[in-house]
């Protein structure tokens, strides 16, 4: 089984093929991001965990192993971050709960 780490460099090497290949998609997509998960009444840091929520319902596995990287970055704790996968499982079901073990794998790697 691929790591985690592994796969998000493999997902970001991919994404600067896309930005060379669409610049003008990839420009607007990222500014839109930027936009989007800035910081206002929301933190960057809550605003991570609602994409973190979203990617596990949603089953996007390099969106999963970003949006971790991001909220790690803005300063997310695991107790955090497992338990806006909590709320996920809750919306989501048995199929986000399998996703979750990803979370765990990636914080795994960065200990």
């Amino acid at each position: 089984m691929e790591k985690a780490n592994e796969m998000l460099a493999e997902f970001k090497r991919y994404k600067g093929a896309l930005n060379a290949e669409m610049p003008e998609v990839m420009k607007h997509l990222d500014a839109l991001f930027q936009v989007s998960l800035a910081g206002g009444a929301l933190s960057t840091k809550e605003k991570e965990f609602i994409v973190l929520g979203i990617a596990l319902a949603t089953h996007c596995e390099p969106c999963i192993l970003v949006h971790l990287e991001k909220a790690l970055a803005a300063g997310a704790t695991k107790a955090e971050l497992l338990e806006a996968c909590g709320v996920a499982i809750a919306m989501g079901g048995g199929p986000t709960m399998a996703y979750v073990p990803l979370v765990l794998k990636y914080l795994e790697e960065q200990a």
